[in-house]
């Protein structure tokens, strides 16, 4: 996910997060077709304002979302995800657009990076799917995809316009 940095008054360098997505630009990423979608629904990093969570309760589909800069009421939660409990087949739809699967990215090239810990939360995403369930979120995470257990986990990638990543969505089998 890019980020900006600002500098406050104090010369200390902060991170700035990035503007919120509309969620049909989301929804068009993700290749989601919300007439589908198994329920509940949750997205993790849903920004501050939970655009797409916002989107999804208005038509209807019980949706929660998850993040560090959002404040905690009515179906957004304040919660960092590698904190955060999934449970295990809670959700039937997990959504994560420039979110989790960006970070982790950034920490499996890092030699410093924190990469097992993303590892294990990404198993721990899978484990909370229901049945039918499915997890979509971009960049797609190839490194991990690829040692998905095919009799668990169907795999699909989707090309994004001209961008050099894909979205990805993991069906729980």
């Amino acid at each position: 996910m890019p980020k900006r940095f600002i500098q406050k008054k104090d010369s200390e360098i902060r991170p700035v997060a990035c503007s919120e997505y509309n969620a049909n630009l989301q929804i068009e990423i993700l290749n989601i077709d919300i007439t589908n979608l198994i329920e509940p629904v949750l997205d993790i990093g849903c920004g501050k304002k939970g655009n797409l969570v916002k989107f999804l309760q208005k038509h209807g589909i019980r949706a929660t979302g998850i993040d560090r800069f959002t404040i905690s009421k009515s179906n957004l939660t304040n919660a960092d995800w590698l904190e955060f409990d999934f449970g295990t087949e809670k959700w039937g739809t997990v959504i994560s657009n420039l979110g989790f699967s960006n970070h982790f990215i950034h920490h499996n090239l890092r030699e410093d990076g924190d990469y097992a810990n993303y590892a294990k939360k990404y198993m721990d995403i899978l484990k909370s799917l229901k049945s039918g369930g499915s997890f979509h979120y971009a960049p797609n995470l190839p490194f991990v995809e690829i040692y998905l257990d095919k009799k668990q986990y169907m795999v699909r990638t989707y090309d994004i316009g001209d961008f050099d990543y894909q979205a990805c969505v993991i069906t729980k089998l």
